[in-house]
């Protein structure tokens, strides 16, 4: 994939990743409160948004819980990592399914009770399935560009 629809990748990841945290951004900015609504609305579609989940700083939260940070989290970091260096991915299912069945695990163990609920661990679990789900949404994305408008890497 060329230089520029990476860059327009990682731009785009940026801002949705960014966006998570708006409700910090505008205690800097009071001008940009009338943003608020749209945007806690655009993220409750992706995430739950459990108020004991959320990822909070001086009376500040995160528009999503710890895990879909951590998620979206991997997913700027190789978006970043692969903005500077276009890496050739070939895929393993299994990755996906592995990465998938931690993140399913830690959910299911605080579910029923086996551990308490950790921002931490439901952060981590998000990053690496973040990272693995990056991988195959570029891959596919790779192949609809090379099929469709011709685009090699």
């Amino acid at each position: 994939m060329t230089y520029p629809l990476r860059l327009i990748i990682f731009i785009f990841v940026f801002i949705w990743f960014t966006g998570i945290f708006f409700e910090w951004i505008i205690s800097f900015n009071n001008n940009l409160i009338f943003i608020f609504p749209f945007a806690e609305r655009t993220y409750s579609l992706v995430c739950h948004q459990d108020s004991t989940k959320l990822i909070g700083f001086n009376n500040h939260h995160t528009f999503v819980c710890a895990r879909c940070t951590g998620i979206y989290f991997g997913v700027l970091i190789c978006s970043f990592l692969n903005l500077v260096k276009n890496f050739k991915i070939s895929l393993n299912n299994n990755f996906i399914y592995i990465f998938f069945s931690i993140l399913l695990l830690d959910v299911f163990a605080t579910t029923i009770g086996i551990y308490e609920y950790s921002k931490i661990i439901s952060f981590l679990t998000g990053v690496f399935f973040g990272s693995v789900a990056f991988s195959y949404f570029y891959y596919g994305l790779n192949k609809l560009f090379e099929e469709k408008i011709g685009l090699k890497n």
